[in-house]
């Protein structure tokens, strides 16, 4: 074909600066409408808040939790010097779940060292007044994923909560089976519960306990690193984590545990609102105490101290995990307690730990 008999397409597309004005157009508009959109669905949310709130005035309410951490001690039949056998010790474990607990609060327990045998008994003791059996739990051996060797139980009463879910997984290597991680000397776990208000059933909270392994100190640390991946964005409701951490707070595991968001409440409160003793590690003397902190309740990154006082330390944080729940809950810490464990005898080497938060459903 010769060129001069050439004749090119002609683009019916508009190009140059009308094409360049029909793409600006175009933005505004889709910007526009998704503006308008947002307005629409915003006012509508608000909206029905207001209705539910009006209808049922109860769930804007704040929820009181009390979260109570003990390691009782395992029943020892090879004891230390002045400690006392499981069956002198149990009745004092028992009563101090029974009365830190009471019915005002929606209560959740989390023990660590915790044989078969012993849960059984506290949780006998704890429903002997009771023909209900109000009072259950979730957890599993550590040993074999069922009755052997100690489990992190969680204790719940029936009357308080719903289970939504409930695991457990180990720390170490391979989370999914019974197992020894890194240098630790036993297998140690986690216990998970997902439970629900029956006070207030737009109220979900994720509730974790834990024991960390008392001579490895990779494990600890690595330990601290399973946990909080396996928190960030577990699923959509806000996660509180308990126990036992052979970790004091100027150890590695607790700065992995602040740099992933978690707040710990011994920190979070203010002088007047902290009740009780400074550290949560005794040992068997009372004239030898061994007097540190080990044990926690955490809480998540958006919690606040509620009483209007500044926090007893201040700690920076990196919001990794659920980072929106801050706009659809409110959790405000009220008090915190170490609380007393020396009865002629100490009933554990670890005093109990307890914090009370106010929890807010600020967004349906």
């Amino acid at each position: 074909m010769d060129a001069t008999e050439y004749t090119p397409l002609i683009d019916s597309k508009p190009h140059g600066p009308r094409r360049k004005r029909f793409f600006t157009r175009a933005a505004i508009s889709l910007v526009m409408a998704i503006a308008v959109l947002s307005t629409y669905l915003s006012y509508r949310a608000s909206l029905w808040n207001a209705v539910y709130t009006v209808r049922y005035p109860e769930l804007n309410k704040p929820l009181r939790v009390r979260l109570y951490t003990h390691n009782i001690r395992f029943d020892n039949h090879n004891l230390d010097k002045h400690e006392r056998y499981w069956s002198e010790r149990k009745h004092l474990v028992t009563s101090s779940i029974d009365y830190n607990t009471d019915a005002s609060f929606a209560s959740v327990v989390c023990l660590q060292e915790v044989l078969h045998h012993q849960l059984q008994d506290i949780l006998f003791n704890l429903n002997n007044k009771d023909t209900r059996e109000e009072w259950t739990y979730y957890g599993v051996g550590r040993s074999d994923g069922h009755t052997r060797g100690e489990y992190a139980p969680i204790l719940y009463r029936t009357s308080d909560w719903d289970l939504v879910d409930n695991k457990t997984f180990w720390l170490s290597e391979t989370p999914r089976i019974p197992s020894k991680g890194w240098d630790a000397a036993l297998e140690r776990i986690v216990t998970m519960v997902t439970l629900r208000s029956k006070l207030n059933p737009l109220i979900t909270l994720n509730f974790f306990n834990t024991h960390f392994d008392h001579r490895g100190k990779a494990a600890r640390r690595h330990s601290a690193q399973l946990i909080a991946n396996k928190m960030e964005n577990y699923n959509n409701y806000p996660s509180f984590l308990c126990g036992d951490f052979n970790t004091q707070p100027t150890d590695e595991p607790y700065q992995i545990l602040i740099k992933h968001g978690m707040k710990d409440s011994r920190a979070l409160i203010d002088h007047l609102h902290h009740y009780g003793h400074t550290g949560t590690f005794t040992g068997f003397n009372k004239h030898h105490e061994a007097n540190s902190v080990i044990d926690y309740v955490w809480a998540p990154y958006f919690a606040e101290n509620g009483n209007g006082q500044p926090s007893v330390e201040t700690t920076d944080s990196i919001n990794y995990y659920n980072w929106d729940f801050h706009k659809t809950h409110k959790i405000a810490l009220r008090s915190f307690a170490i609380l007393h464990s020396y009865f002629d005898f100490y009933m554990s080497d670890h005093r109990p730990v307890s914090a009370d938060y106010d929890v807010l459903r600020t967004f349906f």
